[in-house]
């Protein structure tokens, strides 16, 4: 009887190691997942900034080249 008792304790001692080391893995899981998402947010958060100025400076290229072709018409028609 004591052996069976004995026996099961050591199956629960066993449990609980197995069920703390997965809780700590799980534990970095989250810790690398949230990292990530982060990173995630702030490249998304640069992209954004990336594509205002890319359309900025095409506007600015538009407006130029409608300068450039309004100044060539009024040369050639002068």
């Amino acid at each position: 009887m004591i052996a069976i008792i004995v026996i099961l304790v050591l199956l629960l001692c066993l449990g609980w190691v197995l069920l703390f080391r997965h809780f700590k893995a799980l534990q970095t899981a989250n810790i690398n997942l949230v990292k990530q998402e982060q990173r995630e947010a702030t490249l998304l958060y640069q992209l954004r900034e990336v594509k205002e100025k890319y359309h900025k400076l095409e506007d600015k290229l538009r407006k130029v080249q409608y300068e450039l072709y309004s100044a060539k018409h009024k040369e050639d028609h002068s």
